[in-house]
């Protein structure tokens, strides 16, 4: 079958921009994208890469992104976009699992794969010998090769819930599937044009709107990294009228000093995904006249549920109802379905969920339920069909949409010397919705050391992602437990987000 969709849409849409890169002050059209990913599928077959080898790219937001994942549909290669926020050790672990040979990276990334073999780490995409290789001046036309619906497009990492990265399938089937799930959802069409601002490594940033656009033949600018600094200024000057972002973007929006209202005013929908939405982030638009739509999903099924304008006004907390061709249901431990009303867990099922893991068969007889994937999510349906997520069976903790698992975090800590024992939880943050803390008990070399924070701080930051260290320490004499002896997660809770008030307060 054919799914080579980017060498379709540079018929339709030729001489239509699909790219801009403000930064490169390069604009690409859609025939651009078409034949750079052409000349870049002959380099690859060149360069030994076959069906089934896995692409890996560690690059911020870039043309070159896409001109991997393009090239790789053409070829039948498995496309991997990787989390440049990672430190070295994490970024080996995905590297071993996905047994990728292939690497390409951005400028400013390279000393973060100083852990993988060198003949894997092929050029940097911002340089000259890199553009030579694409140049859409020169045309290599290929031939693509025939791809099923079940053939593997993607591998997107997640923490997930083992503190191991686990590779997330996605098929040609699964992702455009998506694709066409957001196109309904959001009504887009050739006429739409957005900023990407989210990552690419992420499904809120990737397939959640990059990819939709250009299906659709509309128009992207590629913001390289989030910049709360000047993204105002970028949507006064490109006009979007949609965007889809993280909460915390949004709070980035509305926090700077110099915005006004007339800044979005071209923006017709703003869609919120990826993390909780912020109770007073949808207040000040809602103030404005604009209004936040709530989507969920997960990477492992980038679009679930989406609300409507009215439905974001009369109950923003809710998640909306499911997309087209994708049914639910909410069930309880026995997974039996409970009422309308109760809360339960929430299970799916649809051509755009994932298939499984990347060789994790263990893994997914976990996760699936007799053809259901289990999203780990609480949740409540009420009468008219509108689902609300009230907690998590995983405990996950998600900051700025990014995921954390705490025990991940826990067994980095635990292994400090100061650190007797300690418990990772989440706190509230009114701009990520969730930040990472630790609850600690310190062991006698570090009575009287007074500087223990700073002296942790720079171990977690050694050792995992900046998203992932705690930034708030609760020093107890003991770690509260429940009536089972396990730590008592919601009373540590309670405590952090009382010390963070106070730590607010005493900053005011």
């Amino acid at each position: 079958m054919n799914f080579d969709w980017i060498k379709s849409r540079a018929v339709s849409h030729a001489d239509k921009v699909a790219i801009i890169d403000p930064l490169k002050k390069t604009e690409w059209t859609y025939e651009d994208l078409n034949i750079r990913a052409e000349n870049l599928a002959h380099h690859l077959v060149e360069q030994g890469v076959k069906k089934g080898d896995r692409i890996g790219v560690f690059a911020p937001n870039d043309v070159g992104v896409l001109d991997h994942l393009f090239a790789a549909i053409k070829i039948g290669a498995i496309f991997v976009p990787m989390n440049w926020r990672l430190k070295p050790r994490e970024i080996k672990k995905v590297v071993e699992d996905s047994g990728m040979e292939y690497i390409v990276y951005g400028t400013n990334h390279l000393d973060r794969l100083d852990h993988i073999p060198k003949e894997y780490i092929k050029y940097n995409i911002d340089e000259a010998e890199y553009h030579e290789i694409v140049d859409p001046n020169h045309h290599e036309p290929f031939e693509s090769i025939d791809i099923e619906p079940e053939d593997i497009a993607m591998l997107i990492y997640t923490s997930g819930t083992t503190g191991t990265p686990k590779g997330v399938i996605h098929t040609h089937q699964s992702y455009t599937n998506n694709i066409f799930n957001e196109v309904l959802s959001w009504n887009m069409h050739d006429e739409y044009v957005t900023i990407a601002s989210a990552p690419m490594f992420h499904v809120v940033g990737f397939v959640d709107i990059v990819l939709p656009m250009l299906m659709v033949g509309g128009q992207t600018v590629l913001e390289r990294y989030f910049n709360p600094e000047t993204i105002n200024d970028w949507i006064s000057k490109y006009k979007p009228n949609i965007l889809v972002m993280i909460p915390t973007m949004y709070y980035g929006i509305i926090a700077d000093p110099e915005f006004s209202p007339e800044m979005i005013a071209s923006v017709e929908k703003f869609v919120s995904g990826g993390s909780a939405p912020l109770p007073a982030v949808q207040e000040a638009f809602l103030k404005m006249g604009k209004v936040l739509v709530n989507a969920y999903g997960l990477t492992e099924a980038p679009l679930v549920t989406y609300n409507n304008n009215e439905l974001a006004k009369r109950n923003p907390s809710s998640i909306g109802r499911p997309v087209l061709n994708l049914a639910h249901k909410i069930v309880d431990e026995e997974m039996n379905e409970v009422p309308i009303g109760e809360m339960g867990e929430l299970l799916i099922r649809g051509l755009n969920v994932t298939p499984g893991y990347w060789n994790l068969p263990e893994e997914d007889d976990e996760v699936f339920y007799d053809g259901y994937f289990r999203t780990g999510d609480m949740a409540i349906e009420n009468e008219a069909g509108e689902l609300t997520i009230v907690n998590r069976l995983k405990e996950l903790i998600i900051t700025g949409g990014e995921n954390v698992l705490p025990s991940e975090v826990e067994a980095i800590l635990n292994k400090h010397p100061l650190v007797h024992s300690g418990v990772i939880v989440g706190y509230d943050n009114p701009r990520f919705g969730e930040s990472v803390s630790a609850a600690i008990v310190l062991n006698e070399q570090a009575q009287g050391i007074e500087n223990y924070e700073e002296v942790l701080d720079e171990y977690m930051v050694k050792n995992l992602a900046g998203y992932k260290t705690p930034k708030l320490y609760l020093v107890l004499e003991e770690i509260p437990v429940n009536s089972v002896g396990k730590p008592d997660q919601l009373e540590i809770q309670r405590m952090m987000n009382k010390k963070a008030a106070e730590v607010k307060e005493e900053t005011i």
